[in-house]
């Protein structure tokens, strides 16, 4: 174990870090397992994941925390380095480690998810300004990588994202129903200019905290994307209340057919769980389904 250890403390002092001490704090969801560090550049945090791909998650991870710091719109833990898991196989992400709570501010956190869906939007006509959907490398959502080959139109970037779950679930019943409600899709987005926001891209409630009294998001699946998509996840799971929505909608107010889009959102979180954990998810996203069509 100690030569294990050792190995850790080398890697890391590769990566620029002159003193390594574990701290013996640890941390982890149902993806990835963490554990903090004391270094001479303050604490770090490093995400550890044995499977086969993990390289490309937290690739995609980094990538996605580096363009919503690049925003300065809202505070997410400072990503450092991807690199080969010194301790077996699979691949560690080292990132800022912050000294996190619990969100008790979430009308801070609906302003700054607004500033940050309007930060791209704002920049329209000039240098930088993304002016179609997707991100320029894959993103995973849990484990499941998403393709997010740019497309210029947001109702065919959203069709072929859902595509992307439905086809991995191999159900035939889903899969008969779908050429039928993909085709309607384009309805609840009639009269709708969209403009690409960048988006966290899993905001459930554990995705989101408090560092001092600001909010921070991590765990991201970044893309140029419908501002509403990530409200999607946020209504399915719950944990965000009045002052969230309220703080957000002062800045980004509804637009008609706000409530069907929501679950047309809510869709892919449950197709995408449905592939994660199993058929559990199944009854959820065929009853959104069948109430949209």
């Amino acid at each position: 174990l100690d030569s294990l250890h050792q190995e850790m403390e080398e890697c890391l002092k590769k990566l620029g870090f002159g003193f390594i001490k574990r701290t013996g704090q640890g941390g982890g969801g149902c993806i990835s397992q963490g554990e903090v560090f004391n270094t001479d550049k303050g604490k770090i945090f490093v995400k550890k994941n044995s499977k086969k791909g993990a390289d490309v998650m937290f690739k995609g991870e980094m990538r996605s925390l580096e363009e919503i710091e690049s925003t300065n719109t809202i505070k997410v833990p400072h990503p450092i380095a991807v690199t080969d898991n010194p301790e077996g196989p699979g691949t560690i992400f080292v990132m800022e480690y912050l000294d996190m709570k619990y969100l008790s501010n979430q009308a801070a956190l609906g302003e700054a998810l607004a500033k940050l869906h309007l930060h791209n939007r704002s920049r329209e006509g000039q240098e930088g300004y993304v002016e179609e959907f997707g991100f320029d490398t894959k993103t995973c959502c849990g484990f499941i990588p998403q393709d997010n080959s740019w497309q210029s139109d947001w109702v065919t970037y959203y069709k072929s994202k859902l595509e992307e779950q439905v086809k991995l679930t191999k159900d035939k019943e889903l899969l008969g129903i779908w050429s039928r409600f993909q085709e309607k899709i384009g309805d609840y987005f009639e009269g709708l200019t969209i403009k690409p926001s960048l988006l966290h891209g899993d905001l459930w409630s554990g995705n989101a905290s408090q560092c001092g009294d600001k909010p921070v998001i991590f765990d991201a699946a970044a893309f140029y994307g419908h501002d509403e998509y990530d409200l999607g996840i946020a209504k399915m799971f719950g944990g965000f209340d009045r002052d969230f929505y309220s703080a957000y909608h002062s800045l980004i107010p509804k637009q008609p057919g706000f409530e069907k889009r929501n679950e047309l959102y809510q869709l892919f979180h449950q197709l995408n769980h449905w592939n994660h954990f199993g058929s559990g998810y199944r009854s959820s996203s065929m009853r959104i389904i069948k109430n949209l069509m």
